[in-house]
């Protein structure tokens, strides 16, 4: 995903609609952004005092939580030559939820327990 702005861009076209009463697409084409761009910045300084970007949201959480960390490196331990699918099926049975077999190597590769190709 792209970067945001930066506040100083956003402050300088904020400065530029307010003193020199440009149209938005003056603005646009000025400061080489887009129209649209533009006026998502002058609507967000009208409705919260700012031109700043959002802060990030975080994202979607793991499928496989702390709790279901420890289980699996649980489930590791007792066989360490299990297949992603047969750990699928094991952690299922346990904690009553299948994750699927790339959010199962997501939560293996966090706990450091990659698949060791040679002895």
């Amino acid at each position: 995903m792209p970067r945001a702005y930066s506040v100083d861009l956003r402050e300088r076209v904020a400065a530029a609609a307010r003193e020199e009463h440009l149209s938005q697409s003056a603005l646009a084409a000025r400061f080489r952004v887009s129209e649209q761009t533009v006026y998502n910045w002058l609507r967000r300084l009208r409705e919260t005092g700012s031109v700043a970007p959002a802060a990030h949201r975080g994202g979607r959480a793991p499928a496989v939580d702390a709790r279901g960390r420890a289980l699996l490196r649980e489930l590791v331990a007792a066989q360490n030559d299990a297949t992603l699918e047969e750990l699928a099926a094991r952690y299922a049975a346990r904690a009553r939820v299948r994750p699927s077999r790339s959010a199962l190597w997501r939560a293996l590769a966090r706990l450091g327990l990659g698949r060791k190709k040679r002895a």
